[in-house]
């Protein structure tokens, strides 16, 4: 260790030290499990499991959840997180509209892909009770009306179109067509999943004789009722 870095270790006061292990430790213990929950499923995963593989006591694991469902949602909700940053960087990349789009799926169906296990156990319908009154893909829903909007105001999207429901059926579908791919990757390629619904995203192109007065009126009543 270099004198600079000492010298950054001897400045650090207790607590600063106390609350890095408390952050390695939860991070230890989200990373065993995501890997249980993977491994055992939901209902098969043990909370000894984890703390084994995370290397610390069983008392540790409840400090830091209050149970292996807390724990299963803050996984799930980091994930969803860097899918939407993976989602957002895509928007930055100065693409065509179709394009983005289609490379926008296509991150969605890389991670569903990298997260299989987990994805299922969420979209699972015996997860249910398991998510109620949690909605993981918040941050996804948020970015995706706002998208929708922009495309109404700028005329490229229809402005008969109701950005919350649009993005709930969306998702909706998306999510179920995912569940169903990751089963059935024989009977389609992801190329061609990705294809069909960049294309049904591109039927909520506005018309060429739909008016465009008065959108910010428009906007302002959806905005009412999100």
């Amino acid at each position: 260790m270099d004198n600079n870095a000492q010298n950054s270790s001897h400045n650090e006061s207790p607590q600063a030290v106390k609350d890095q292990l408390k952050s390695e430790t939860r991070r230890r213990l989200i990373d065993a499990g995501t890997k249980a929950f993977a491994k055992f499923g939901y209902h098969g995963m043990k909370v000894a499991a984890v703390t084994r593989d995370a290397g610390v006591a069983n008392g540790t694991f409840y400090l830091h959840f209050k149970d292996k469902q807390a724990l299963f949602l803050e996984i799930l909700r980091t994930a969803i997180g860097k899918l939407a940053a993976a989602i957002f960087a895509v928007h930055g990349c100065g693409e065509s509209a179709l394009n983005t789009e289609r490379e926008e799926i296509t991150v969605i169906f890389e991670f569903a892909e990298q997260n299989r296990d987990l994805m299922r156990i969420a979209l699972n319908t015996d997860s249910s009770e398991l998510l109620k009154g949690v909605d993981i893909f918040e941050p996804i829903i948020d970015m995706r009306i706002k998208q929708i909007k922009r495309g109404i105001a700028s005329g490229n999207v229809s402005r008969n179109i109701n950005p919350l429901i649009a993005v709930r059926a969306e998702i909706g579908m998306m999510m179920s067509v995912i569940l169903w791919w990751l089963d059935n990757k024989d009977k389609s390629s992801r190329n061609d999943v990705v294809e069909t619904l960049t294309l049904l995203r591109q039927s909520w192109a506005a018309s060429a004789d739909e008016k465009t007065d008065d959108i910010d009126s428009m906007l302002a009543q959806w905005d009412s009722r999100l």
